[in-house]
């Protein structure tokens, strides 16, 4: 008789505990109902009064929908209830989907993680609009792998994903996800160039040159891939090989002065690279040349391509001007130092009309008015010349101090 009682006692305190607890959730229901988000998120501190709550998907169900009503509220009074709402209703929601074993609340969870997607691709968006690329890679990943709980293989959504993740520098989901969208045959030809960068980052030319011959079986006119292949040669030293694609490519749009850029830019490149021999580093400088000429003679006002040429020859001053002075230490040698400084002020005078030409294509707040105005100062200086010093002088000093003295 007095287990019956005892049982009888538990029952009854039990069943008030599911009671209190089950008040609360529809309480904070029926405020959610009537947009009081504030009331709604203190009915649900109270039922968390309540240990087995916990297990209750029920609760997690409403969790979820006040977190995501938070995180889309206009309401000012609202918007800073809690911290990461969508983090917190994705959490909320996975909670409820793992505790609903029986899948008693499944045409409540479903179109919730719909909105849920839309939540996390929003965030993901915004951040990658706001070059906050590994936040809108991780909300972008979320969102595709909510679709997929649902059967939605959102492909578009998953290549940002990857895109946003290689610009942030988290290279390994970056691979994993353009590898998937391999093999899911996506129809995009940036991700043979991408999976070779990633393979020429990690030193594998041989598999880097596999994603872009498979590239371009699939996409034979992409400019890119073509240009992409070029640029592996170019590193592994074929020369005649990258000329040839290069060429291919130019003759396949022979007035995109941005080809001609970059065909210039990888020359120049390889023209201040000590791996390769002196000669190749003159061949590559004369085609630099070549490239930025054509880049500037198709489009007149290309900033970069003008500014590139001025550095390539300064820079090739500054080549010359290293060795000179390293000779002269070792020989004392003033007969040749003095051959060699007109080499290397040859070589800056011929920087400075592309760098004048550069700096007055730019507004004065351009960001990149400051790496002219520096070139410029160092240019004049070095081979003293000290009206356009003088004029120049003022605008340094304005926007970066006083110039530092050799």
């Amino acid at each position: 008789m007095k287990r019956t009682v005892i049982l009888l006692i538990f029952i009854m305190i039990a069943t008030t505990v599911v009671h209190a607890q089950g008040r609360d959730i529809r309480r904070a229901n029926r405020q959610l109902d009537r947009g009081n988000l504030a009331d709604a998120l203190e009915h649900l501190q109270d039922a968390q009064e309540h240990e087995s709550v916990f297990e209750d998907p029920e609760f997690w169900i409403t969790k979820s929908r006040l977190y995501m009503e938070i995180a889309i509220t206009e309401d000012e009074s609202y918007k800073n209830l809690v911290e990461n709402p969508v983090d917190k209703a994705d959490e909320a929601l996975f909670k409820a989907k793992e505790l609903d074993t029986a899948n008693q609340f499944l045409l409540e969870i479903q179109p919730m993680l719909l909105f849920l997607s839309d939540l996390t691709f929003n965030v993901g968006a915004e951040a990658y609009e706001n070059e906050e690329w590994l936040k809108a890679s991780d909300y972008l990943l979320r969102s595709y792998n909510i679709g997929l709980s649902f059967d939605d293989i959102d492909t578009i959504k998953y290549s940002y994903a990857g895109v946003a993740a290689e610009i942030g520098g988290n290279i390994e989901r970056a691979k994993e996800i353009y590898l998937d969208l391999r093999d899911m045959e996506y129809d995009e030809s940036f991700i043979y160039s991408s999976l070779s960068n990633i393979a020429m980052a990690e030193g594998d030319t041989l598999l880097a040159t596999e994603f872009i011959q498979e590239g371009r079986q699939r996409y034979p006119e992409e400019l890119d891939l073509i240009f992409a292949e070029a640029n592996i040669h170019i590193f592994t030293g074929d020369i005649d090989q990258a000329r040839e694609i290069l060429d291919l490519a130019i003759q396949k749009d022979p007035e995109n002065p941005y080809l001609y850029f970059a065909f210039g830019a990888n020359y120049d490149r390889m023209s201040q690279d000590t791996t390769y021999t002196a000669e190749e580093r003159a061949f590559a400088f004369e085609e630099a040349i070549k490239a930025y000429e054509n880049a500037i003679e198709l489009n007149p006002d290309y900033f970069d391509a003008v500014y590139n040429l001025g550095v390539l020859f300064f820079n090739r001053g500054l080549r010359i001007y290293e060795l000179a002075e390293e000779r002269l230490r070792e020989t004392h040698d003033f007969e040749r130092y003095q051959e060699d400084e007109k080499e290397f002020k040859e070589a800056w005078l011929e920087a400075q009309p592309f760098l004048e030409e550069a700096k007055s294509m730019l507004e004065m707040d351009d960001p990149n008015m400051e790496i002219v105005v520096i070139s410029l100062v160092e240019l004049y200086a070095r081979t003293e010349q000290p009206d356009k010093l003088d004029e120049i002088l003022p605008l340094y000093r304005k926007y970066y101090g006083e110039p530092e003295e050799d």
